[in-house]
Formats: C-alpha cells, sequence, structure tokens
C-alpha cells in the first residue's frame, strides 16, 4: 500500500511506513519553493484592518482566513477589485472565480484574493506571496501549496513567501482548534520547521492526543463480539460519518439555476437536474437553517429542497451576513 499526501499524518496501529525516496530531506532541500514566516508575538492578534493594510502592499497576493465571517470581513475592507472566495459562493461561481484568478495570473496582473481554506486542496493557482491566518500546521502547509507553486521564483534566485498571522478571533471550536492548539504549542517549542521531513509527525502525535473521540464504540461494534460472530456492521455503518453532517444545502439563483428551480418545483427531482442543481447550492448550518426558514428568507420548491430568497451577491455569494445576524461557525 502506498501513502502519498503532502501533509503526512501519523497513523497509530499499522506497521511504520517507509519512505520510496532514500533521502527525503535531500529532496525537500531541492525541492524548496518558499519561506514560511511566523509571527514573532503568538499573544497578540492582528486587526482585519493591519491585515488588509499589509496586503494591498503586494501586487499579487492571497489569503487564506479560517471563517466565511472572517472571509467577509476581511473583504469588506479591501480595495475594489478584490476577490472574494468561499463556500458562500455556489460551485458555479466559485469556478468562474477562480477561472479568472488564473488568467490574470497568468498575464501577470495585479490580483488580491480573500479566501477561506476551500483553496488549499485542488486549486491550482500560484501566487507569490500567501498570508494565512493561523490554524493547523497541515492547513498552513497546503495554503502553502498555492505559494510559487511552479518554482517561477527559484529561476530568479527567490522564494514565495508564506506569512502566517495571528487573527483577531480563535478558530471556531471543535477539530479547527485543535489543530490551531497544535501548531502554537509546537511553536513555543521552538522547533517548528516546514522544510523538516518529519514535522508533521510530531505535529500529528500531538494533535491526536487533543482529539478525544477514539472510536472506543465502533471498536467494541466491529470487534469485542467477533469471535461470537456478533459483528455490528449495521450499527456501525449507521452512526459513521467521515465528515459530521451538519449542514443543509440551499438552491441559490445564479446563473442558469432558474430553469432548473423552475423544472424541480413542477416535476420534482429527477437525475438530470439534481446533477445540474448540485452547482447551485451553498451550505448552511441546521441552526442558521432554522433560522432563516423563520425568517422567511427560503422557500420549499419541493418537499425537503429549498431555495434561498435573499439576496446573493455577485462579489461574495449568498449574502448571509448582511441580513443583521453574523453566525460564528460557518466555515470554508
Amino acid at each position: 500500500m502506498a501513502l502519498s499526501t503532502a501533509t503526512q499524518p501519523a497513523l497509530p496501529g499499522i506497521d511504520p511506513p517507509f519512505n520510496i525516496i532514500s533521502n527525503p530531506s535531500k529532496l525537500y532541500k531541492q525541492l524548496k519553493r518558499t519561506k514560511t514566516i511566523f509571527p514573532k508575538d503568538m499573544k497578540t492578534p492582528s486587526t482585519w484592518k493591519d491585515i488588509a493594510r499589509d496586503l494591498t502592499c503586494h501586487k499579487q497576493v492571497l489569503c487564506v482566513v479560517n471563517t466565511r465571517k472572517d472571509c467577509f470581513d476581511l473583504f469588506q475592507l479591501m480595495p475594489q477589485g478584490t476577490i472574494h472566495l468561499s463556500a458562500l459562493m455556489c460551485g458555479e461561481h466559485r469556478s468562474k472565480v477562480i477561472e479568472k484568478i488564473k488568467k490574470a495570473l497568468q498575464k501577470g496582473l495585479p490580483i488580491r484574493v480573500i479566501s477561506t481554506q476551500l483553496v488549499e486542496a485542488g486549486v491550482d493557482i500560484d501566487f507569490p506571496v500567501v498570508y494565512r491566518a493561523l490554524s493547523g500546521l497541515d492547513s498552513v502547509a497546503q495554503s502553502g501549496g498555492r505559494c510559487n507553486r511552479e518554482g517561477t521564483l527559484n529561476t530568479v534566485g527567490k522564494l514565495g513567501r508564506i506569512v502566517v498571522f495571528i487573527p483577531p478571533k480563535h478558530s471556531p471550536g471543535g477539530l479547527l482548534r485543535k489543530g490551531e492548539d497544535t501548531t502554537r504549542e509546537l511553536i513555543h517549542t521552538g522547533k517548528i520547521n516546514l522544510d523538516h521531513p518529519d514535522i508533521f509527525d510530531r505535529y500529528f502525535s500531538l494533535f491526536y492526543g487533543k482529539v478525544n473521540d477514539t472510536g472506543d464504540k465502533f471498536k467494541d461494534w466491529l470487534i469485542k463480539d467477533a469471535p461470537d460472530l456478533h459483528v455490528q456492521f449495521r450499527t456501525a455503518a449507521k452512526a459513521f460519518n467521515l465528515i459530521e453532517q451538519t449542514s443543509r444545502p440551499l438552491f441559490v439563483t445564479y446563473g442558469n439555476s432558474g430553469k432548473f428551480l423552475e423544472e424541480l418545483r413542477h416535476i420534482g427531482p429527477t437525475r438530470e437536474n439534481m446533477r445540474k442543481l448540485q452547482r447551485y447550492s451553498v451550505n448552511v448550518s441546521k441552526t442558521d437553517f432554522e433560522k432563516i426558514k423563520h425568517q422567511g428568507l427560503i422557500d420549499e420548491v419541493w418537499p425537503e429542497f429549498w431555495a434561498w430568497l435573499g439576496p446573493y451577491s455577485n462579489s461574495h455569494g449568498l449574502d448571509i451576513f448582511g441580513q443583521g445576524w453574523a453566525p460564528e461557525d460557518l466555515i470554508s
């Protein structure tokens, strides 16, 4: 079995993996594309105004933050022409914005982007400078994958810069907060170096120690009574979620979504209209779903299928923060 990832986790309970590459440290040095700068003062957060001021000093810069609300707040302070990117924008919208970003970068045009962590994987963009709000070390590294990605700066004797900053608020509770706390712990030891092959072994070992759910109930269901052939596969399957389902999708009016929504309203869900409408959906938390439902901001176009009636902005998508309430747990 081969395991391949930019941020290899420590995997407990299996035989120690061995490297295919004979000298990882040498390869790290040969492929070095970026320099990561951590804050000297870990106690004093920056304000969004501070970050906005620093970002405007760069011709091309990406800033990755931890929540949708952070993304919105920072975006509001940036100069006209700055691009917002978050999961408050439907998939079709995000695709068009990402294509616009790529074209600007290829032409060497000025471009500043404020994004949530959705750019950290599967988005092929290449900035000379990336700012990253303090988070889990794996997220810092993944954001760095959008910096000097093609090694263009290396050809002129330079490195891309990843600037980690302390945002005004901590990450939301849960795994994101545990990741941030683990990074803080590593920084305090003074032994944090993203160019060292073993850094993520240390990071994930500390991180796993902060995660309370060890899956003991699944072990009981699948192992405890196995000798008597009482393996509770169905119970475990029903309880298991790789990602906890705590959100509800809303269809938005954008591009060609109107005709598919009308089709859903009149004939119900089909394989074809569901496939099309997936590109025009935005997820909100169950708590916020109930809130906007109470406020009459959504419409049930078919049983259990809901459409957003509020404003949808061409710059930042679902205008949920313009409604006078600000959910603190909107992530991505």
